[in-house]
């Protein structure tokens, strides 16, 4: 039997796989349960036709597994539900240096991703967004951007 488009496009590890930007060739290690939804996502960032916003290889990253620096709790990274986009063009900050366009922002937040740019503290975090759902509705979630960002189609 032959590998769909989407398993070609990741790399099996215990409950993570790598996504691969298919413009770009990023790679992003994420919990399995989001990749397909996550795919969808950054393959339309990234396309011309979508938020036409590239990726940089090596600037982006999802799972992280070492705990915060300053206890032994571990942290978003590390249960691999978030995505960071092109780190140092999107810092984590006090101020609003970034150039992540709003637009794209705006699409995560549509498909279950909250955008550490929306963060009203202090600081900012740019680069980062995070999956605030369920598995189930990953699912559904992933389902719904695989019709509606698929190249062509109008969003």
């Amino acid at each position: 039997m032959g590998e769909t488009a989407d398993e070609s496009r990741r790399v099996s590890q215990p409950d993570l796989v790598t996504v691969v930007a298919e413009r770009s060739g990023t790679q992003i290690a994420v919990r399995t349960a989001l990749a397909t939804l996550i795919c969808a996502l950054i393959d339309w960032t990234e396309r011309e036709d979508g938020g036409n916003y590239p990726l940089k290889p090596g600037e982006c990253g999802g799972c992280d597994r070492h705990p915060i620096t300053v206890s032994d709790t571990a942290f978003n990274h590390s249960w691999a539900v978030d995505v960071d986009i092109n780190r140092c063009d999107n810092p984590f900050t006090m101020g609003n240096r970034h150039d992540l366009p709003t637009r794209v922002a705006r699409v995560w937040n549509q498909y279950g991703f909250a955008w550490g740019g929306d963060y009203r503290g202090p600081k900012r975090d740019w680069m980062h967004f995070e999956f605030m759902g369920t598995p189930a509705d990953a699912i559904e979630l992933a389902k719904r951007a695989m019709r509606d960002l698929a190249s062509g189609a109008n969003h």
